[in-house]
């Protein structure tokens, strides 16, 4: 075995454990944001996110030029 070899093994250990908790994080993430959602769906959202929203502007697609 070379040493070369044992540190691309260890890199990689480690790489794949920091995506996987990573991974694991965004899925906690996206799950703990959907039960915040689902609480407050019989109410009005804030007055805060409604302005958010307002400002963002409605994409529309434009026509082909030739």
């Amino acid at each position: 075995m070379n040493i070369n070899w044992i540190i691309n093994m260890v890199l990689r250990r480690l790489v794949s454990r920091a995506v996987g908790a990573g991974v694991n994080a965004g899925i906690n993430a996206v799950a703990r944001r959907s039960k915040q959602q689902g609480r407050s769906q019989g109410h009005s959202a804030p007055p805060a996110q409604q302005a958010g929203r307002s400002r963002i502007p409605s994409v529309k697609q434009g026509r082909r030029q030739r």
